[in-house]
């Protein structure tokens, strides 16, 4: 038995660290000025990721039938300032190998499918970094041991997710809309910061196992902090305006995101801390009560959509949404199997929605007639009146880009202030007068407009 427990900490060591070559391998070449040839990258992911499946699935078995224990590996220290220490310490579980089996095995599809889709396009070795590099992250999430290296994964998920939305650099619409997703990210990100600091100073460690130690209060408030933290790349109430602007990007990057993987990192945090769930009902009342808005607001907003990518994005939040309730309900092994299985789906859909057109006209062949959708009378009773007021507030997306937007204007406002007052005191203090830093401050503030 011990011996298998070696071979399979190995196992999961090699699968982890297999994309991180990939990646290192790819961007030295870039960096270089030399990249690889578009068939070597194919391979490279190929290989790649086909090992790190094969070990994937090995340990995963060997946690399912029950041969293997849940494996901790040490891989000592990276950082040590004081009474702080970045460990580079892995743990898996069946859920948190699961996640990784679906990391690696979806993550190497897109590759496979990405290869003729974007022959010959200029940001070709682009997208296959950023793609390696969200197989890092996430591999991270899946099975790091410590709060600080979940963390590190979440903010490499967070950047590559942002630059794959602005993938087309030429356009500024992309751009922004990728800017806008970021700024997301970083905001709840900061939940997540926060919960880490918080964790090591009532632990003194970052070990997701001392969760279940905690006291009440100080668990209670390192719970609600992950639980905003997970809300960002969940794309839960009210942060879901930054989705549909993710549909900017490459169909590929956005099935795996935002269909598959990232988005469903969001869920998958929260099954990390049921320790912490499982103490305060109020933590997951708020659980359920999020995915119940999330899951009632996508499905409605998602049926008034106009293009597929749109109404499988929204699709994705509704299906996260139900996750969430899950787990507000106590019911882990239920969003787990959810998880997996819509991971699964929601890629195949995005995949094939490029194919969608065709598919419809291969349909009309075979019925032999046009396929129309029903059609509602248009009358004048309260029924009729209520329904296109409904409509109205589903395709204005329940008017949460006017509220983030305001609350960004606000945000910045106050930002500019803390700035400029810095710089006047800075100038001051420096001996040049309040006068002279005001005419310094003439820095414009950086505004990000969303289309």
């Amino acid at each position: 038995m011990s011996h298998l427990q070696a071979l399979a900490s190995q196992g999961l060591v090699l699968a982890v660290v297999l994309p991180l070559i990939a990646f290192t391998f790819l961007g030295l070449g870039m960096l270089i000025g030399h990249p690889p040839r578009e068939r070597r990258v194919h391979q490279l992911l190929a290989v790649t990721h086909s090992a790190s499946l094969v070990f994937a699935s090995a340990v995963l078995l060997g946690l399912g039938l029950e041969v293997l224990q849940p494996i901790r590996v040490d891989l000592g220290t990276l950082v040590a300032v004081r009474g702080y220490h970045f460990d580079l310490s892995l743990f898996g579980s069946f859920t948190g190998v699961l996640y990784l089996w679906l990391t690696v095995a979806l993550c190497g599809l897109v590759g496979a499918f990405s290869a003729p889709y974007l022959h010959q396009d200029e940001g070709y070795h682009r997208f296959y970094l950023l793609l390696v590099a969200l197989t890092f992250g996430l591999s991270l999430i899946a099975v790091g041991a410590g709060l600080d290296l979940v963390f590190a994964g979440w903010e490499v998920v967070g950047l590559s997710s942002a630059l794959l939305i602005a993938y087309f650099v030429r356009r500024p619409a992309p751009v922004a809309h990728g800017l806008m997703a970021f700024g997301i990210y970083r905001t709840t990100d900061v939940g997540l910061l926060l919960a880490l600091v918080s964790l090591h100073h009532y632990a003194g460690t970052t070990s997701l196992d001392s969760l279940g130690e905690l006291d009440p209060s100080a668990s209670l408030w390192v719970g609600a902090l992950i639980v905003f933290g997970a809300m960002g790349k969940g794309a839960i109430v009210p942060f879901t305006p930054w989705l549909p602007r993710a549909m900017e990007g490459p169909t590929p990057s956005s099935a795996i995101f935002y269909g598959a993987l990232s988005i469903h990192a969001s869920p998958f945090l929260l099954l990390r801390i049921t320790p912490i769930l499982d103490q305060h009902a109020v933590l997951q009342a708020v659980v359920l009560g999020l995915g119940s808005l999330t899951a009632l607001h996508a499905s409605t907003v998602g049926r008034v959509q106009t293009d597929v990518k749109c109404c499988l994005g929204y699709a994705s939040v509704a299906q996260v949404g139900l996750i969430w309730m899950w787990i507000g309900m106590g019911f882990y092994t239920i969003a787990t199997l959810h998880l997996a299985s819509h991971a699964v789906m929601r890629t195949w859909q995005l995949l094939r929605a490029p194919s969608l057109l065709h598919d419809r006209h291969r349909l009309m062949q075979f019925l032999g007639t046009h396929v129309s959708r029903p059609r509602y009378s248009d009358g004048s009773g309260l029924l009729s009146r209520v329904r296109r007021k409904l409509y109205r507030f589903a395709l204005e997306r329940w008017y949460l880009d006017d509220l983030l937007g305001g609350i960004t204007t606000l945000a910045r406002q106050g930002l500019n202030a803390v700035d400029a007052a810095d710089r006047r005191w800075a100038r001051v203090l420096g001996g040049g007068g309040a006068d002279a830093a005001d005419e310094q401050s003439t820095v414009e503030p950086l505004e990000v407009r969303s289309q």
